[in-house]
């Protein structure tokens, strides 16, 4: 990563510079290497940061405007930072393969999926999506376990993981995926009558979760584009303002 090897030079000319001008002293040069290198990382981080977040606005504005491939340009853009910063190609990615599922393009959605980061877990949440339409329980389940590990306090997110084990047949692991849903959200009303529906071989109610639930397209309905910029709740590896809900 060339920030990382930029730092790097930076904290051995400064290291070096100190032991010519300080020959004699005693003291260890650790700490000026470590305080320069990272200073240099958070600084170039800041950097990059700041050169990508225009391009996600544009991609917001794209959306917003119904203009899908222009958004997804601006998106692919961005990629030519990820050398420069080690969280901006994933981020990035899950975005756009949020924007292919929108639009059932399941090969491309998967593609970027798999390569896009487990922060937030919507993103392995629509790749278990992804294989649950494809029919691939083995990979369904590794996706949603990743989901659910990293949204543990989400319970969207295991909603979703008993959803697509119930409509494929496995109603008994999606008791046992509610069952632990209910341990790490005890108090959380949706999921303990899911837990009663499930057990009792009825369906699952996700009306109350909204468009959150309709985001994901599980009901058969068409693709959803999240109103419209909705998906980009992702922040990429650097400080974002927060988008005003609508």
């Amino acid at each position: 990563m060339l920030t990382l090897l930029i730092a790097l030079l930076a904290a051995v000319a400064v290291t070096g510079g100190l032991k010519l001008a300080f020959a004699t002293a005693s003291w260890s040069l650790i700490f000026p290497f470590l305080l320069t290198l990272v200073g240099v990382l958070i600084l170039m981080f800041q950097v990059v940061g700041r050169r990508i977040q225009p391009i996600v606005k544009e991609a917001e504005r794209h959306l917003l405007g119904a203009r899908r491939e222009l958004a997804l340009k601006s998106l692919r853009d961005g990629l030519r930072y990820q050398a420069w910063h080690p969280m901006i190609a994933a981020q990035l990615r899950a975005q756009i393969g949020a924007l292919h599922y929108d639009t059932g393009e399941l090969d491309q959605a998967e593609a970027e999926l798999r390569r896009a980061s487990r922060w937030p877990w919507t993103s392995r949440a629509l790749l278990g999506c992804v294989y649950f339409k494809r029919k691939d329980g083995a990979k369904m389940k590794k996706a949603f376990e990743t989901a659910v590990k990293v949204g543990d306090k989400e319970p969207l997110a295991w909603t979703l993981y008993a959803y697509c084990l119930i409509s494929r047949g496995d109603r008994e692991d999606a008791v046992k995926v509610l069952e632990r849903a209910l341990k790490k959200n005890p108090a959380d009303a949706r999921l303990t009558a899911n837990l009663e529906l499930a057990k009792e071989g009825k369906k699952l109610k996700v009306a109350p979760y909204g468009d959150k639930w309709a985001r994901f397209n599980l009901d058969g309905e068409g693709p959803v584009v999240p109103k419209a910029a909705r998906g980009f709740a992702v922040r990429p590896g650097f400080r974002q303002k927060p988008m005003r809900k609508r």
